[in-house]
């Protein structure tokens, strides 16, 4: 038979239990399901439709060098970007992803003069 005069472990359930006391018990699924927003309150994942059969400008991190990529955003994956560069395909991993925004369309791409634009 095994005594409980020294056992390292009960005093430590004793030590917690005297610590918890006055303590409500909580349930940990009612807790999650409490903190848990409905469906319509949920924020969207990210703006990557917004960039689908788009021209646009990538600066990405290469290393310690910041490179920039113009080319057309062809299909996105949760962690991919799909572009069309330069005549092949270019696979860039969002996590190197710096910034995006459109390609800006030069004046002479157009067929024409800047017209009354302020330059």
């Amino acid at each position: 038979m095994i005594s409980n005069s020294f056992n390292p472990y009960r005093q430590k359930t004793v030590q917690y239990q005297q610590r918890n006391q006055g303590q409500p018990q909580q349930r940990p699924h009612d807790q999650g399901q409490r903190q848990r927003p409905h469906r319509e309150q949920r924020l969207r994942d990210g703006f990557d439709e917004e960039w689908k059969d788009k021209d646009v400008e990538i600066e990405r991190v290469k290393g310690q060098v910041v490179e920039e990529i113009r080319g057309r955003v062809v299909d996105i994956s949760r962690y991919w970007l799909k572009l069309f560069v330069d005549n092949q395909v270019l696979y860039l991993n969002k996590a190197y992803v710096l910034s995006i925004k459109p390609a800006e369309i030069e004046s002479e791409a157009l067929g024409g003069t800047n017209g009354d634009r302020k330059q």
